[in-house]
């Protein structure tokens, strides 16, 4: 995957020099390509290798290097590489990343899970669980990863379509498309956009107070980000999510209020009752669904179906993303400050989605989260597949 990133990075470089600004567009399409792919493959990484009880702490450092990716391009690109001859500079710095992580990450082992399910590779699953969990764990790990997929077979065998038809995956696959479409639709994604003239409203005439805000906006997401690594596996999932949502509507609602009330040609007590709102709203944004969502969401599912589930609702993440930065030009035009109450409406479902649909992972097993689906959804499949009994068998036996 990173051949992606790496091939998009020399497209930026050579296009300043070539002169052809198609090279840029060829770039962000294979750049969009690796984008949308690590973002799935990653959480689910991340998931897989993780203990339990450390589960949401790893699952955090997507969300915290995705952050720093924030603030590192909001200082270069506004204080350092903002000129026309170094523009390219700062696009070709994503090729960086991805040759460190070439040289990096292949000593790594391999998913465990991966590694006992589907390659039946038991020697190289326990050097795996050595490597993560510790050698006290590796018997015990084992043990969960069998009994896990001994449970997912009693169920019929599901693709994309199953995901859909199945009773027992409708209710996580809601959660999971849900959860992963507020990142986008939570109204975060255009507050970073309208910011901007929120502070130009502050410091009409000091463009680098306007430009040390806009980065400070990604330093309190970065800064958020590594709380979580703190707060997810003791508060708990469910309670970031749902408590996050539910400020985010009173900070929304000031926001507006704000934003109606504040003199735009000068800097009153509203405008700066607008900023701390708008910092506020980031810092409950990255310690709920921006980081929670790729913990929990993974967590949702067993192997067998796991890597299709987190791959659609990454796709309405993405989609949703994309209908924000279609409609934001026609909803700032007709409602200016108004369209933040329209979020308002739609941080109120997510709250009342989350109250009572979603259910807290922290510390289950995903035998333990999966059991609660099927004893929600449908009939279950009593009888285990002979072929899938008799392979697990043996494996234990290895």
């Amino acid at each position: 995957m990173n051949l992606f990133s790496i091939s998009a990075a020399l497209m930026y470089g050579s296009s300043k020099v070539a002169n052809n600004f198609e090279l840029v567009i060829m770039a962000r399409i294979v750049g969009g390509v690796y984008a949308g792919i690590i973002m799935g493959i990653t959480p689910l990484f991340l998931t897989e290798i993780s203990p339990n009880k450390y589960r949401g702490a790893v699952g955090s450092n997507q969300k915290v290097f995705l952050a720093l990716g924030i603030v590192l391009a909001q200082t270069l690109g506004i204080f350092a590489l903002n000129t026309e001859d170094n523009w390219h500079i700062l696009l070709s710095l994503t090729g960086l990343f991805s040759l460190l992580h070439l040289l990096i990450f292949p000593p790594c082992p391999g998913s465990p899970r991966w590694l006992i399910i589907t390659d039946r590779n038991l020697k190289s699953a326990k050097r795996a669980i050595k490597s993560y969990y510790g050698l006290s764990e590796v018997g015990q790990v084992v043990d969960e990863i069998i009994i896990e997929h001994v449970e997912e077979s009693k169920e019929q065998r599901v693709g994309v379509v199953g995901l859909f038809t199945n009773p027992n995956y409708r209710l996580p696959l809601l959660i999971s498309v849900t959860v992963f479409s507020s990142v986008q639709l939570c109204g975060i994604p255009t507050m970073y956009i309208f910011a901007g003239s929120v502070f130009e409203m502050i410091w009409p005439n000091d463009p680098d107070a306007v430009s040390y805000a806009i980065v400070g906006m990604g330093l309190v997401e970065f800064l958020a980000s590594c709380s979580t690594i703190y707060l997810v596996d003791r508060v708990g999932r469910r309670p970031l999510l749902l408590y996050n949502f539910a400020i985010m509507i009173v900070l929304f609602s000031v926001v507006t209020l704000s934003l109606t009330l504040a003199n735009p040609n000068e800097a009153d007590a509203w405008a700066y009752i607008s900023v701390v709102c708008i910092y506020s709203a980031i810092f409950c944004f990255a310690i709920g669904p921006a980081c929670v969502s790729f913990i929990i969401v993974p967590e949702l599912w067993s192997q067998g179906p796991r890597p299709t589930a987190v791959s659609i609702a990454v796709q309405v993440q993405w989609w949703s993303g994309v209908l924000i930065n279609f409609l934001f030009p026609y909803m700032q035009a007709a409602m200016d400050a108004y369209m933040f109450a329209i979020f308002v409406v739609i941080l109120i479902y997510y709250t009342l989605f989350t109250y009572f649909l979603v259910p807290e992972t922290k510390l289950k097993s995903f035998e333990e989260i999966a059991a609660q689906f099927r004893s929600k959804g449908g009939e279950e499949i009593e009888a285990m597949h002979g072929e899938e009994a008799f392979e697990m068998s043996k494996i234990k036996s290895q």
